[in-house]
């Protein structure tokens, strides 16, 4: 995957599988895959990167892979609700990582923990909000959880 990103002139940032292949990797149908790289010049190049990684990826997976490539700056604003913030907050696993992705998901998961967010999906409904809340009460001390729980 380096390589490929440094033939092209990029520097990967960050590589991570989220979603279902994630937290239910013996039910994921495919594997989605988050690529952060330093820049990118265009949206073409983006969509030429975002293929290149799928055919890479399903090469030596056997399973199809939905790519996302963004740069830094894309990265802040997908990390809105609603963006990828949500679908890392279902969980992710960072196989490699600069940019201090946890800080990132955690800052994310304060802001649609305030705000709310609720997806439907496939005649489901995921309250975003109730798993950034659980997310924020699980990443604290004993101590700090119970100050939490009492609204303080």
């Amino acid at each position: 995957m380096k390589r490929l990103l440094e033939a092209r002139g990029k520097r990967l940032r960050s590589l991570v599988v989220f979603g279902s292949s994630a937290y239910d990797p013996s039910r994921a149908r495919d594997l989605d895959v988050l690529v952060l790289v330093d820049r990118l010049e265009s949206a073409r190049e983006k969509a030429e990167l975002e293929v290149e990684v799928a055919r890479l990826l399903r090469g030596r997976t056997r399973k199809p892979a939905d790519v996302l490539v963004l740069d830094e700056e894309a990265l802040e604003e997908n990390m809105k609700p609603g963006g990828v913030a949500s679908g890392l907050l279902a969980g992710y696993l960072a196989l490699y990582d600069e940019l201090g992705l946890e800080d990132l998901v955690a800052r994310a998961a304060e802001r649609i923990a305030s705000e709310g967010f609720i997806l439907q999906k496939g005649g489901r409904r995921i309250d975003f909000g109730a798993l950034a809340r659980a997310r924020r009460l699980t990443s604290l001390k004993p101590s700090q959880r119970l100050e939490a729980g009492n609204g303080g």
